[in-house]
């Protein structure tokens, strides 16, 4: 048989990268939120039949879905300053939703004397508001994979320590820190804006959202260089070890020109050059137990300036995993996390140690999954209450569930409760519906 390289998804929600839009139900916005639903269920139904096996040798194209919708109950309050355009989340039920789709054109081919390799065209497009970009098209690279040499890749995509990531338990339902994909309150020093700001001219549900935050979609509040235009290179796996690195080719924040704009020139490809202070590194390894325990431990360091030239963020993340199965059938897996992020702007005297730690667990048997997380972030720089990052002592809980209702269909929920030292607490209850799919057409 010939040594066809059988491509690897990328990341779980790579085809799920969007902005989410929170906002008040109203008819119009309601009926939206229905068809979106509906829409979900039947393109399930229709996606069954697509199905493909792994990949053969020669030219094809690699699509794929993912679309995320769903709606929460938020109850916050400020014990030390009432702040009505934040108590209005209080009145009605909130909602979300966010889609995106890969079209990526792919050509596998075999060699003699260095085995497998896979040319891709990766082209990732909003389905819904872009938000990192005028346009639709949140992502557009090269990459070259080989089962033998790594994978190499050129363009405006992720980075390696958001492609290498250490693996977390507990993400399931809404979970604190999820930020964009599973609920209204990432869990941040600012309830429940998670940080963000209401962009000019916008109302109270018209946030500028951040990436996420410990808890939730991992990267925890470390910056990355996001989809800027980078060069960067992942080895192949060498007895459980995987290790990756990647350099700039443009600013992070190019574009950017205050709260409540965005990066709009990141995918610019005039002006390139090596940003050898943009940049981002990982480790990762997995690797099983005689007694059928899975591990799996990740370190990752990046460097990238915030807003401005002026703003250099440095971090560094390690994380592990150990997960099992028992006799009984279900899986049980536990993580912890930590992170350090070093703010300086020595122009404006801005300076901030944030740390963060993270604990997640896990059960899933059959089509249930349910996970409990615990986070907490403390600044030992800056006094409490401080307006920067985590501030002094902020904490979140939560507890989700998921049900597989088809493949690629998962409905989702949970509740929970962040406070923070500035006086804010949140609890939120909340359902989603997600839906992935991934297919290889010849």
């Amino acid at each position: 048989m010939r040594n066809l390289l059988v491509s690897k998804k990328r990341k779980a929600d790579s085809a799920a990268k969007a902005l989410r839009i929170p906002g008040r139900f109203s008819g119009e916005r309601t009926a939206l939120a229905s068809a979106l639903i509906l829409a979900l269920a039947s393109s399930q139904v229709a996606a069954v039949g697509l199905q493909k096996g792994p990949q053969e040798a020669g030219l094809g194209i690699e699509l794929g879905l993912g679309v995320h919708a769903g709606f929460s109950s938020v109850d916050y309050s400020d014990s030390s300053n009432s702040n009505p355009d934040k108590e209005n989340v209080n009145s009605d039920l909130s909602y979300y939703y966010t889609a995106s789709t890969t079209i990526d054109p792919t050509y596998v081919f075999d060699t003699t004397n260095h085995g497998g390799f896979q040319w891709k065209l990766h082209t990732a497009i909003q389905l819904d508001d872009a938000w990192l970009d005028d346009d639709q098209i949140d992502e557009l690279a090269i990459e070259l994979k080989s089962d033998r040499y790594g994978n190499f890749y050129l363009g405006e995509d992720d980075g390696a320590a958001d492609r290498m990531k250490p693996k977390q338990s507990g993400r399931v339902g809404i979970a604190v820190g999820h930020g964009a994909f599973t609920g209204i309150i990432p869990w941040w020093g600012n309830l429940p804006f998670a940080g963000g700001t209401i962009r000019e001219g916008g109302n109270p549900y018209n946030w500028d959202w951040p990436n996420g935050i410990v808890g939730g979609d991992w990267r925890s509040s470390s910056r990355d260089t996001q989809d800027a235009i980078k060069i960067g290179y992942e080895t192949p796996n060498w007895n459980g070890f995987t290790f990756g690195a990647s350099i700039n080719l443009q600013d992070t924040y190019a574009g950017f020109d205050g709260p409540g704009t965005i990066p709009d020139e990141q995918d610019s490809w005039s002006d390139l050059g090596l940003k050898d202070d943009e940049y981002e590194l990982a480790m990762q390894w997995n690797g099983k137990t005689a007694a059928g325990y899975a591990l799996s431990a990740g370190l990752i360091h990046t460097s990238v300036h915030v807003v401005n030239d002026d703003m250099l963020q440095e971090s560094t993340d390690a994380g592990f995993k150990v997960g099992k199965q028992l006799e009984s059938g279900a899986t049980v897996s536990g993580s912890v996390y930590y992170a350090y992020e070093d703010y300086n702007n020595d122009k404006a005297d801005i300076h901030v140690d944030d740390q963060q730690v993270h604990v997640g667990f896990d059960w899933a048997k059959g089509k249930w999954k349910v996970g409990v997380n615990y986070t907490k972030a403390w600044d030992p720089y800056n006094p409490a209450g401080t307006f920067l990052l985590a501030g002094g002592d902020n904490e979140g809980y939560s507890i989700g569930a998921n049900y597989n209702l088809a493949k690629g269909l998962t409905l989702g929920g949970g509740v929970l409760y962040a406070e923070n030292d500035r006086g804010e607490e949140a609890t939120e209850v909340g359902l989603n519906l997600s839906y992935r799919y991934k297919t290889f057409i010849h």
